[in-house]
């Protein structure tokens, strides 16, 4: 096996030629276990440290040898694809979409027709920041092989030091090993099977059943995005700053009217250029907004989704990564406990991305913004404030 230092030489000089030279992401799924960050993005484009984990990904294989990468999309896939044009990899990156209400084993194979014959198989659940055991994959010639993690409760067993098998979808402690992903392919088996299957998760336990699966062991550390309890536990949403919508991102309307067009849509600038300074200083942002045109009907539910979907991202084309939107939609007559000045916004936030209140930012434009601030026992921030970064 290379030694790290090796690798890395060889990395600092050149482009590894690697045995493999396609690889495919499954990133279609709707990203449920995820919410609420993949309520208006594509789980794909969620970030990872500030970074979206398909780019994390794209970088790892393209420097590591790879020469095209397929992205097989489907739910906000849309997305996904105007992100990957705006890049500038060195490799050959596409993005085919199929139906977002597909299972990962259907979408892989109602691609089979344009993949290659031979692919690394990633899903957009995983980082695995360890060159060296990717390359080792990258550069197997076994027909299957596998990236383990040893678990409490698993699905796969080790037959030997070269084998292992799939034993059943639900976890168990008898089975304490767990598949990552960064799948080496090379069987044509495989591939038969899936086609009648259309099951990822069956199709691994009847060709190891049958034929045999190699296996590598992580033994450090990855990055998941598997659920949002997990990304937050892992603090891989960096830094969060809380921010107010209109009259901070966005030029507010006139007083009782409401932002009901996307033509009305008007970025500020000036603010927006803070956030993204911030950003490149580990910064993400959530927003916490009164939205009290959907509670009078002069707002559109379909319309605000859209609208907050477009905003992140094309704030994440600026630089600006928003995690999540938080709407009070009551009335302003209902006396709820969500509508600013009341704090109840705010402690949701501070809960579900586990803040420490005083050292946690919100950023407000009116006084019932520092008031909440206050109920909540963050840090108040009313804009337009000079030199802000400069404070944080």
């Amino acid at each position: 096996m290379l030694g790290q230092k090796g690798l890395l030489s060889i990395l600092g000089r050149n482009r590894i030629q690697a045995v493999h030279d396609s690889a495919v992401i499954l990133a279609g799924g709707r990203g449920e276990r995820m919410l609420p960050i993949t309520e208006f993005q594509p789980k794909a484009l969620v970030p990872v440290h500030g970074v979206p984990i398909v780019k994390l990904q794209i970088e790892q294989l393209q420097r590591l040898g790879i020469q095209r990468v397929h992205i097989l999309t489907g739910h906000f896939g849309e997305d996904i694809q105007n992100y990957i044009k705006a890049q500038s990899f060195e490799i050959e990156v596409v993005c085919i979409q199929s139906d977002p209400n597909f299972e990962p084993g259907k979408r892989l194979v109602d691609s089979f027709s344009v993949l290659p014959d031979e692919f690394l198989l990633l899903y957009c659940d995983n980082f695995i920041p360890d060159d060296e055991l990717i390359l080792d994959q990258i550069n197997s010639l076994k027909e299957i092989s596998m990236i383990l993690q040893v678990r409490d409760t698993g699905n796969f067993e080790l037959r030997n030091d070269q084998e292992c098998i799939y034993v059943s979808k639900d976890r168990s402690t008898g089975t304490p090993y767990v598949e990552l992903g960064y799948v080496s392919i090379r069987s044509e088996d495989f591939k038969k099977i899936l086609k009648e299957t259309l099951d990822l998760n069956l199709t691994f336990k009847i060709y190891s059943e049958k034929y045999t699966v190699s296996y590598l062991v992580l033994s450090s550390e990855y990055q998941s995005i598997s659920d949002f309890k997990r990304y937050i536990r892992q603090g891989l949403q960096g830094s969060v700053m809380i921010l107010d919508r209109d009259g901070i991102l966005n030029e507010k309307m006139e007083p009782r009217k409401y932002l009901d067009s996307f033509d009305q849509l008007i970025y500020k600038m000036d603010y927006v250029e803070t956030f993204r300074a911030l950003g490149s200083m580990g910064f993400n942002f959530v927003i916490a907004s009164n939205q009290p045109g959907i509670g009078t009907g002069q707002v559109a539910p379909e319309f605000l989704a859209g609208l907050h979907r477009k905003m992140t991202d094309e704030l994440r084309a600026m630089g600006v990564n928003i995690l999540a939107f938080y709407v009070c939609k009551h009335h302003w007559d209902d006396n709820c406990e969500c509508r600013k000045p009341k704090p109840g916004l705010l402690n949701q936030i501070v809960s579900d991305f586990d803040l420490t209140p005083n050292l946690t930012y919100f950023v407000g434009d009116e006084d019932k913004d520092m008031q909440a601030a206050e109920s909540a026992g963050v840090k108040g921030v009313k804009f337009p404030m000079p030199n802000f970064v400069n404070h944080v």
